[in-house]
């Protein structure tokens, strides 16, 4: 089969094609049972999935289940895409050099900082009478939380054992009931983020209307989202909400963990946008339901333990309020940059490698913040290789570096306040389009839900 014969005959509800090496498989039965979500496939269905795919996947899963799914050759290119081999040729290379694999006592010595920052809020709960030592102790709770996600981020890649079920266990342990937030969710979400970075349609982290808008699409027509199947909130509430984004962008982070609460248990349970996403594979439902309930179980508790309720709102609300800033860490790697319409991967103009260089930046920092940032601020390499150990990542960051040189292709990266200051007024140059459209245009073409 040509690629453009892929893509013609190539129907996600009928017959999902998608290209991986010189191969063409079909995925159209396996959409459901994919542990990563059927929204990756069908994403990727008639496109190239070639290196989306093996930065997602092991060797033995390349050898194991492909086969099972074979459909038909690939016609040989006649101009073979040189950026493709060089970049597969460099990851070999980085295999071979033993950059993939992990380095536990990494991890052991952040399980020792967290264990003696838990400690630290148990005794400022439960020793003290002072609403201040209870707002501090609310302060730890919160970098206690954010320092968890970054563990429980790693575990969503498979980086840590390298084991897909071990590190979904984890993830599921340390992710839910430490912190509240699915790691199952987080799995749908952030999988499909990965592969579709940036696009207005299908990357459910830029689709955040009714209270912003991250670029002009989401102003001049109504946007469906594949990741929530609905049409994203459009009418006169979004337009006052985005008018102001950029004054309640910080507000709006420093509660955003409660949206995260709701999401997680409405996939728990298979409600709400997730209801009709019943029939596709989610790990262990039942142990995230309960691993969710055992978080707001242990933190009632060690919220009660607080003597007046003025001390237990303060903490409740201080230690959410600092969690905020891990929102506000995610957010600026993706949000000012570039949005796009559909789904790339046409050509080697747009292939993998082009579109998450394109999309995603880097936040420079020294590296003595890095404890701070958790990995996230070497997103370029991380959505460059998903699967690499985050204590590598700055090993790693000057090899792209030179072959984003070598190649002449863009790397981009800011520092922390660089890429706020961009961040913010990317939102506010957003917001002052809004001036544009007539109040009346945008409640007449309300297609929310």
């Amino acid at each position: 089969m040509s690629r453009a014969e892929v893509l013609q005959l190539s129907d996600p509800d009928k017959l999902c094609l998608i290209i991986i090496g010189q191969t063409v498989y079909d995925a159209t039965d396996w959409q459901n049972k994919h542990p990563g979500g059927r929204l990756t496939i069908r994403a990727l269905c008639g496109k190239d999935a070639t290196e989306a795919f093996h930065s997602n996947h092991d060797l033995v899963t390349n050898q194991k289940l492909l086969n099972r799914f074979y459909f038909a050759d690939l016609e040989t290119d006649k101009h073979e895409d040189e950026l493709a081999v060089a970049f597969r040729n460099l990851t070999q290379n980085m295999e071979e050099a033993g950059l993939f694999e992990t380095d536990y006592t990494f991890y052991y010595k952040i399980g020792v900082r967290l264990c003696i920052m838990f400690a630290f809020v148990v005794a400022g709960v439960t020793m003290s009478k002072s609403v201040w030592v209870h707002v501090v102790a609310g302060g730890m709770l919160g970098i206690f939380w954010q320092q968890i996600a970054f563990i429980g981020h790693d575990l969503g890649h498979n980086s840590v054992t390298r084991c897909r079920t071990t590190d979904t266990y984890l993830a599921i342990v340390i992710a839910n009931l430490l912190t509240g937030i699915s790691a199952g969710w987080w799995k749908r979400s952030h999988n499909l983020h990965h592969i579709v970075t940036n696009s207005a349609e299908h990357d459910p982290d830029i689709q955040h209307l009714p209270i912003f808008a991250a670029d002009r699409v989401y102003l001049e027509k109504p946007i469906y989202s594949t990741f929530l199947e609905c049409y994203l909130p459009f009418g006169n509430s979004a337009h006052f909400l985005v008018k102001f984004q950029h004054l309640l962008y910080y507000p709006v982070m420093a509660f955003a963990r409660f949206n995260l609460y709701a999401q997680s248990m409405l996939h728990a349970t298979a409600t709400g946008p997730y209801r009709s996403s019943s029939n596709e594979v989610f790990f262990r439902r039942d142990l995230q339901f309960l691993t969710l309930v055992g978080f707001w179980t242990w933190l009632i508790i060690l919220t009660m333990q607080l003597p007046t309720w003025t001390s237990r709102i303060a903490f409740f609300i201080f230690s959410h309020n600092i969690a905020g800033i891990l929102h506000v860490q995610i957010i600026l790697s993706h949000y000012y940059m570039p949005v796009y319409s559909g789904v790339t991967y046409d050509n080697s103009e747009n292939g993998f490698i082009v579109t998450q260089l394109n999309h995603s930046t880097d936040i420079d920092c020294p590296t003595w913040m890095d404890w701070f940032h958790g990995g996230l601020q070497f997103q370029v390499e991380h959505h460059v290789w998903p699967k690499l150990p985050r204590h590598n990542l700055r090993t790693v960051k000057p090899i792209l570096q030179a072959f984003c040189k070598q190649h002449g292709l863009q790397y981009h990266q800011a520092t922390f306040y660089q890429a706020n200051y961009l961040l913010l007024r990317q939102l506010k140059d957003t917001a002052k389009l809004t001036r544009s459209f007539n109040e009346l245009f945008w409640d007449s073409i309300n297609c929310s839900g």
